[in-house]
């Protein structure tokens, strides 16, 4: 039976012909695996595609701990990781600068970013990372950039409002990163299958150079995809709507900050514990220590509009800014 494979395929083995690190090789094989026609007359190409990859996944682990350098990996650090999408001069770079100390190469001229820079936006009591990614631009990003986006906990896709078309320029970021297996969503979060399977990732879009926007184009926009995605206006030139940004990315993380009091003593404002929305009192001990977790008697909470200093049950669902006071033993 002849293979019959697509020109999807063909175009990403040619890709592989070229490719030169073993991380790119690998999201390359993982692609064209997707791609191949499954049948009986590729039974054998699919068989070799598999030993291909698992040869690579042993290369890559060793080089990680051999201290081998994946160039587009950034190291989390604060609450969450929120990494820029955009196309080429969509402001990316201005927003890091604005939001955050860090200082990205900022010009008029597309690629300016060559590789990812993190910068940490304060929120109240909790950091935030926000990372500056290379543009998305069909032949021009490298195939290695879109494994960053697969493990982060958001996007930020970037539109420019003073692109004739920021339609069209964000639709083409958004078949990029689903030709590589990444389904940008407003909420909802699958569990990845494997190494192969395709991810959802939450996204929230910041429509950027409002103060370029030709009249209509913020209607037509919205209108494209207000249905699908929460849209945050602003203008990186003039600061116009980035002050409530942090916090729109903070309630973006679904996560709630939950502080601890000892028995019998004033709250002291520390430090909190941050969990994903939805956990419980139990959660919250079990982060804590686990052997307050599994000497629980009791939890008082302060906080919700509900409880001042009522005793809460163990399953009880935790929100942002309580105060529980644990009795274990």
């Amino acid at each position: 039976m002849p293979a019959n494979l697509s020109p999807e395929y063909i175009k990403l083995d040619e890709k592989l012909r070229v490719a030169r690190e073993p991380q790119e090789k690998l999201a390359l094989l993982r692609e064209m695996l997707r791609a191949i026609p499954k049948h009986k007359g590729t039974e054998k190409m699919q068989a070799d595609i598999k030993r291909r990859i698992s040869k690579l996944e042993e290369t890559v682990d060793k080089q990680g701990r051999r201290g081998g350098r994946d160039l587009f990996h950034v190291p989390r650090e604060g609450v969450g990781q929120i990494l820029l999408a955009g196309p080429p001069n969509s402001g990316k770079s201005s927003l890091v600068a604005w939001l955050t100390h860090a200082s990205p190469m900022i010009a008029v001229y597309p690629f300016t970013t060559q590789q990812p820079l993190p910068g940490m936006i304060a929120f109240e009591d909790v950091q935030i990372q926000l990372v500056d990614m290379p543009a998305l631009a069909r032949d021009v990003t490298e195939t290695g950039l879109f494994n960053s986006y697969r493990i982060c906990d958001r996007i930020l896709l970037v539109a420019d409002l003073g692109d004739p078309d920021p339609v069209g320029s964000l639709q083409e970021c958004l078949r990029l990163l689903e030709e590589h297996l990444i389904h940008v969503v407003a909420h909802s979060v699958t569990e990845e299958v494997g190494n192969l399977s395709t991810i959802e990732k939450p996204a929230l879009i910041v429509a950027n150079k409002l103060d370029l926007a030709a009249v209509g184009v913020r209607g037509a926009f919205d209108a494209a995809y207000g249905g699908s995605f929460r849209i945050h206006h602003c203008s990186a030139e003039t600061g116009e709507g980035l002050e409530p940004l942090p916090a729109v990315l903070f309630a973006e993380l679904r996560l709630v900050r939950i502080f601890t009091k000892k028995p019998g003593k004033k709250f002291v404002r520390d430090a909190p514990f941050v969990l994903p929305a939805g956990s419980s009192v139990f959660d919250v001990a079990r982060a804590i220590h686990k052997d307050i977790a599994d000497s629980l008697r009791f939890v008082r909470l302060w906080g919700s509009g509900k409880h001042e200093g009522l005793p809460v049950h163990r399953d009880h669902i935790v929100c942002d800014g309580d105060i529980l006071e644990f009795h274990a033993g």
